[in-house]
Parts: C-alpha cells; structure tokens; sequence
C-alpha cells in the first residue's frame, strides 16, 4: 500500500485530498499544524474505516517537519506520494501589506513545501520511485490584484515545481495543481468532489 503524507489537511482541498487517497487504496498520514482541527477528517476516515493516520506538521518549523517525516516513515514506511498542500492567503493591497505578512506569506506558501520536498525527495532518490504534488494556484498564473504576497509566493512554487520536475530522475515525477477558488470547509459549491 502506497504510503502518501498531504499537508494541510483540516481543510479544503486538503482535506478532500487525504479522504481521495485513502478512498483509492493510499495509507495516507494527513498533517496539519493545528490537531484541534483535525475532528472532521478523523470523523470522515474513522466512518468508512480508511487507511489515514492524522499527524502534527508545521511547515513553517523545520523541527516539526523532521519529526513527522521520521515518525511516518518509522510507523507507515517511506513516503511514495507527497501533496504540499498547506499554506496561507490575504487579500490587501501592496502599501497596506505589512513585510511580516508578505515574509509569513512566503514562508508557509514556499519555504513550507521546498523543506517538507528535501525532507522526503533523497529517499524517493534512493528508491527511484515517488511522486512530488505541489497545491498551487491560478493567482500563481495570473497575478491578481490586492494579492501581490499570495500570488508571487504560489508562482514561485509553481516554478520551483516545474524545475524540480526536470531535475527529478524518472520514475520520481514533480507536478504542480492550480487550483481557483476552493470552499475552505469541505467540499462544496466552488470545489466539485473528487470522482471515485
């Protein structure tokens, strides 16, 4: 059974994501750096008894992203699948943006993945196997107005995805998603479920 850590799964796409997985046969561990949130995924997991363990990840503290990587590969196996999933918005206009918002900004949307990504890539490397998905946006495309922080943090994800797909042996492959809008709860009107 396929082993697949998703960060970023309290909610959302996230969220969705871990279920999708573990619905098609993945041991997921589903991370998130706030376990109070985790009841409505556990509750979901626990009803159709799926393979997904819930488990503390910060992306934003490299300690916490070493200790779930080692845990996860000591009681689940090594990783095979990873979807950077987590990350942050905020929706202001350039000169009203504080520089600690736009540096946080950066920090959990593409310093988050880059570490969580060498965390697990030279075991994918030593393996010769595994897949890299990074849940990045359209605003990464399409830079939008009053989102200058969110937008170039996801382009440069996106781009770092793109690259890392060419420096990647195959079978190990990169991907990046750019995703719109999603409902932040769950499955809803602006994020159709995922087909079977």
């Amino acid at each position: 059974m396929p082993v697949t850590l998703v960060t970023g799964t309290s909610t959302g796409i996230g969220l969705a994501t871990a279920l999708h997985f573990a619905r098609h046969g993945h041991q997921v561990v589903a991370t998130m750096r706030n376990l109070a949130k985790a009841g409505p995924l556990e509750t979901a997991a626990r009803e159709e008894k799926l393979p997904l363990v819930v488990r503390e990840l910060d992306v934003t503290r490299p300690e916490s992203i070493d200790r779930a990587v080692a845990v996860t590969v000591e009681r689940e196996g090594p990783i095979d699948v990873l979807v950077n999933n987590a990350g942050i918005g905020g929706a202001t206009p350039l000169e009203l943006t504080p520089e600690d918002e736009h540096r946080a900004m950066f920090e959990a949307n593409y310093w988050g993945p880059i570490r969580v990504i060498r965390a697990v890539l030279p075991s994918m490397r030593e393996r010769r196997t595994g897949c890299i998905v990074n849940v990045t946006s359209i605003a990464g495309r399409v830079a939008t107005p009053n989102q200058i922080p969110y937008s170039a943090s996801k382009h440069a994800l996106g781009a770092a995805s793109e690259a890392l797909a060419h420096e990647v042996v195959v079978p190990i492959s990169s991907e990046s998603v750019r995703p719109a809008a999603a409902h932040q709860h769950g499955i809803g009107p602006t994020m159709p479920a995922i087909p079977g």
